[in-house]
């Protein structure tokens, strides 16, 4: 860590923002934009009602590290639209999260809070969603591109901030929060508990795609 005697765990999806360019891209018309397709999946029910997607667009890393798994929608009927497939996108890139999450060692799991960053963060119903699935309070700070953290780290370096944690205390404030809904995080843990045995299922499925097909 850039702070001395802290440290950090990393681990990743593979496909977040980029699976939902991907889908704005294939399916929806050029002059739907990612609000567009906001306004489209807050129609839709928490659950989608019963749409589920996993997020292997481009196979995965953790908790699976496997190259050859393929991305899905399950679980379609004819009283899926537009919406709920935006939605669903929403919530499997959420469990792919929690996915991560359930496999970290206990001993970094021990927070409350959560802060996001990027690109799927300016959606409010994403931030939601991703607290719901969670359970945990998602933040979202005034600034949070890399380049910024980069800038506050050299301003302590020529002496501007005492420390690093005054520097992201007095630029990097919480402008907004989202707080788990109890009901919505039950309905998301069992949603959840499909999602995994789905992929279970599916993954030596994905592997005799892969050697069927190896473009």
């Amino acid at each position: 860590h850039v702070i001395p005697e802290l440290y950090y765990t990393a681990t990743g999806t593979n496909s977040c923002a980029s699976a939902h360019r991907w889908l704005r891209d294939t399916f929806y018309a050029p002059a739907e934009d990612f609000d567009a397709m906001d306004a489209l999946a807050a129609k839709a029910p928490a659950g989608a009602d019963g749409l589920i997607f996993h997020p292997y667009l481009q196979g995965e890393r953790g908790p699976y590290w496997d190259p050859y798994l393929r991305a899905d929608f399950i679980g379609v009927t004819f009283g899926h639209g537009r919406g709920h497939f935006v939605r669903a996108l929403y919530e499997g890139i959420a469990f792919s999260i929690r996915d991560l999450l359930e496999a970290s060692p206990a001993e970094c799991r021990r927070f409350s809070e959560i802060r996001i960053l990027g690109g799927g963060a300016r959606s409010s119903l994403w931030r939601q969603i991703v607290s719901d699935v969670l359970g945990l309070e998602i933040c979202l700070p005034a600034n949070g591109e890399a380049s910024y953290g980069a800038a506050l780290v050299a301003g302590v370096g020529v002496g501007l901030f005492e420390s690093e944690l005054q520097a992201a205390s007095l630029c990097a404030p919480v402008i907004e929060s989202h707080r788990p809904d109890p009901a919505r995080h039950a309905l998301y843990g069992e949603l959840f508990a499909v999602y995994k045995d789905a992929q279970n299922s599916l993954a030596p499925l994905n592997h005799r795609l892969r050697a069927l097909f190896r473009g």
